[in-house]
């Protein structure tokens, strides 16, 4: 009577032992893993990549900003002066920069951007387009900067000569380069051009000016 009752015992042990072990094994298997804590040095890159990225966002904001606020303006000039190659001349162009919205130039203001101007004078008839740098100031005049400090250019020019325009010959077309510099209102000017003209008696001209303006 006693084995019986003994075997009972033991496989109801050896069954809650095995479905302990299954049970706990789940357990196991179930429990999800854990990743390792970040070193100093990954905490560091982290932050300075987040600080860069900052740092790109607020420049972004800035550009867009200056954008949103900025509008393009075109600014009249004026020259008179006294040159080798067309005698006494006046010249007429226009500035075309980009301002802030509330910049005014009434009292004074610095510009940079492409120009172009119109020259017709007693020998000949200039045009030049370029780009320069000036500063000065409209007054009450809204678009016309008859008041120039300082101001420097480099132009394209072409030049076409009339009447009795010696020691150049008539009739001729140069093309070249002039180097304009203005201090004070006082205009200073060199040009260096090529003749366009078949059978040329001037091959190059080489001219320089003194005058008012810009």
């Amino acid at each position: 009577m006693k084995q019986p009752v003994t075997f009972l015992c033991i496989c109801v042990f050896s069954c809650a032992q095995f479905l302990g072990q299954q049970a706990f094994a789940g357990e196991v298997q179930a429990e999800p893993a854990t990743s390792p804590a970040p070193t100093p040095d990954q905490q560091s890159a982290e932050q300075q990549s987040a600080h860069e990225q900052s740092a790109k966002d607020r420049a972004m904001q800035q550009v867009r900003a200056e954008l949103e606020n900025t509008e393009r303006r075109w600014y009249g000039l004026i020259r008179a002066r006294y040159s080798s190659s067309q005698l006494l001349s006046v010249g007429l162009g226009a500035i075309f920069v980009e301002q802030p919205k509330t910049e005014n130039c009434a009292i004074g203001c610095m510009l940079h951007g492409w120009q172009f101007a119109v020259e017709p004078g007693v020998y000949g008839l200039q045009g030049g387009v370029g780009w320069g740098r000036l500063a000065g100031e409209t007054g009450q005049l809204k678009h016309f900067i008859p008041t120039v400090y300082y101001a420097w250019a480099v132009r394209g020019v072409v030049l076409r000569t009339w009447g009795d325009s010696r020691p150049i010959e008539p009739g001729q077309t140069f093309a070249g380069f002039e180097g304009s510099f203005s201090i004070l209102r006082m205009n200073f000017a060199a040009a260096v051009m090529h003749s366009l003209s078949a059978n040329s008696p001037d091959e190059w001209l080489y001219s320089g000016s003194i005058g008012w303006g810009f």
